[in-house]
């Protein structure tokens, strides 16, 4: 009887498949008006540039008008940048961080209008309508974006101040009759560097490599070479082997005092065993700075991989004449005695009766007598480096019949936990 109550009455309801009306688009001219009353006026800039920008979507614009869209709201992202600023000059309060924020925001539409701009039509030409205006307005606040980097650098936000100094190296300035745009412009070498040390500080490596080169270009040597220090590390964060290698010998070849370059290359280099290559570094350093006992010691540790005993103790030995308590330098050297009394000791005579048996183990002795000085001076300069010099001492100890310090180096490798 419900049922059939029901079927003798329509329902009221209106269906859930009945599409609800879309509201009404505003007309594009609609939103460009209300834009530039915003910009005359200077209020309601926001709700303004995001009608625009929220119109990008509609299938019927073109590059052209879109790229309209972009500028005016750079236009509207300038006049909300004067707001604050008309605040300053009046000694009202305002946003500083709102004032250089905005001016990014504009950089950022700018950019967005010149790639819409510079699109290819239907039949691959472009025609750029923006590119003058564009630039002009770049340029007429370039001054602040640089004056927004410090603000930022000053209050050791690295990320924002990245971004302000990158604008700044990005776009740059207007060339003088002889002399290039960075040349003509006093900030920009500043902005290199800022720009990279920001970045470098926030691990934003691709921004570290992309302006490392032109700060190093402007400034001195002392922090050119932390710059490219910079680059060599980033790469090397990066892992692109290829360019990490390439800026390790350009950093050798240009800074040669500084030493992380030479022993970061060595180290690959000996890695590699490539020794020849570890010999040829360390003699091309040496003849371009006089010597430092790292050099030496480069080469001592390529000698004693190559079991180049003789020249391992040589160039151990002009190393701590550099530096007399270069700890590796020693270690180096007792360990090329210690191998030379191992070796010695196997090619003696092994009958006691032969005359020569008295004479070999004559000179195996000197080897390990010569290897005693150099491991105790590893112990007394790394008495926490045990796994250096105590089975080193045990061996040479028990060979020398020194019953009182084999007991004690005994004791102490047998109470080890």
């Amino acid at each position: 009887m419900l049922l059939s109550f029901l079927l003798l009455f329509p329902c009221s309801i209106s269906p859930k498949e009945k599409k609800e009306k879309k509201p009404k688009q505003e007309k594009l001219s609609t939103l460009q008006k209300n834009a530039k009353a915003a910009l005359k006026e200077q209020k309601n800039q926001d709700a303004a540039r995001d009608a625009l920008l929220g119109a990008l979507n509609r299938p019927e614009l073109k590059s052209q008008r879109k790229a309209e869209i972009y500028y005016t709201a750079a236009l509207l992202e300038e006049s909300l940048n004067s707001v604050e600023n008309l605040k300053a000059y009046l000694n009202q309060p305002y946003d500083t961080a709102k004032f250089f924020n905005k001016l990014a925001d504009m950089f950022g539409q700018l950019r967005l209008c010149d790639s819409t701009d510079l699109l290819p039509d239907s039949k691959g030409r472009v025609h750029a309508h923006f590119q003058k205006k564009t630039s002009d307005l770049r340029l007429k606040h370039r001054r602040n974006i640089f004056g927004g980097g410090k603000f930022f650098l000053a209050k050791k936000d690295y990320v924002k101040a990245y971004k302000f100094f990158d604008l700044y190296c990005t776009y740059k300035g207007r060339a003088t009759k002889g002399k290039s745009r960075e040349e003509s412009d006093a900030f920009f070498p500043q902005s290199a560097l800022w720009a990279t040390v920001s970045a470098f500080e926030t691990e934003n490596f691709p921004g570290t490599i992309k302006h490392a080169d032109a700060a190093i270009f402007y400034t001195d040597s002392a922090t050119a070479a932390i710059l490219q220090e910079y680059k060599v590390r980033s790469f090397a964060s990066l892992k692109n082997d290829s360019a990490w290698v390439a800026a390790l010998k350009q950093g050798v070849q240009e800074y040669p005092f500084h030493d992380y370059f030479f022993v970061q290359l060595v180290d690959w280099y000996q890695g590699g065993r490539n020794f020849s290559e570890v010999n040829l570094l360390a003699d091309k350093v040496i003849a371009s700075t006089g010597g430092k006992a790292i050099h030496y010691y480069a080469k001592s540790k390529s000698y004693l991989s190559q079991e180049n005993y003789e020249a391992c103790i040589a160039c151990a030995d002009s190393a701590i004449a550099h530096e007399n308590d270069f700890v590796d330098a020693y270690y180096n050297k007792g360990i090329a005695y210690l191998n030379m009394a191992v070796i010695s000791h196997e090619m003696s005579e092994k009958d006691v009766n032969n005359p020569q048996y008295a004479i070999d183990k004559q000179r195996t002795q000197e080897l390990y007598r010569k290897a005693r000085p150099c491991m105790e001076m590893v112990r007394q300069l790394q008495p926490e480096k045990e796994e250096r010099w105590a089975s080193p001492l045990y061996r040479i100890y028990l060979n020398l019949n020194l019953g009182d310090e084999f007991v004690e180096i005994d004791r102490l490798l047998n109470t080890k936990p």
